[in-house]
């Protein structure tokens, strides 16, 4: 169905571009500052994350609408497969350079990614899945630095390892990303149904 050893072939390139690069910094417009800068392991983390369920895309994707439960099945041991796979080859790359306290802070972001990746991607199709996530971030980055490296509770993607409302928000985040991805069309079709014969 998928290529999983090409998605983590992306997986394990990103986290050798963050072991390389990972620690520069970039500058960004922030709404606490004029401009700040935003290490490159911020954005190559969410990109990462994402690959797994961008690469749900194919070229069958009409045909997909109307699969069987073998082919979503597969899909599903598929997302795991490269979604916790991924990640732990993210993480091992990239911690050739990265310091113990910011692949904590990675490792944490990476299913909120996933999850903001599988909500984009039921709602928008899979091979834009990366849309949800980029925005995600664009909030975060620009509202979610109060400046003095403080940021706001939500900014789960940087706040230090050990924050438990960033923890609690990435795992619903993920939460939220696996129910919209178990509502099928024919899911959504089957409660319209029952919804109308209680009238």
């Amino acid at each position: 169905m998928r290529r999983v050893p090409s998605a983590l072939l992306a997986i394990v390139l990103a986290g050798a571009l963050t072991a390389w690069l990972g620690m520069y910094e970039t500058g960004l417009p922030m709404a606490a500052r004029s401009n700040t800068t935003v290490p490159l392991w911020r954005l190559l983390a969410m990109g990462a994350a994402v690959v797994p369920v961008v690469s749900l895309h194919s070229g069958l994707a009409d045909v997909e609408v109307v699969a069987t439960g073998r082919l979503r099945w597969a899909q599903r041991w598929y997302l795991v497969v490269a979604g916790v796979g991924g990640g732990v080859l993210y993480l091992a790359v990239s911690a050739l350079t990265v310091p113990p306290s910011l692949l904590l802070i990675i490792a944490r972001s990476w299913p909120a990614w996933l999850g903001l990746a599988l909500v984009s991607g039921m709602v928008v199709g899979w091979r834009l899945a990366w849309t949800l996530p980029v925005a995600t971030g664009s909030v975060l980055w620009y509202w979610g630095d109060q400046g003095n490296a403080h940021y706001r509770w939500w900014e789960f993607s940087a706040r230090p390892s050990d924050d438990l409302p960033s923890l609690l928000l990435s795992a619903a985040l993920l939460a939220v990303g696996l129910v919209a991805y178990s509502v099928t069309p024919w899911r959504r079709r089957r409660l319209a149904f029952w919804r109308s014969r209680k009238r």
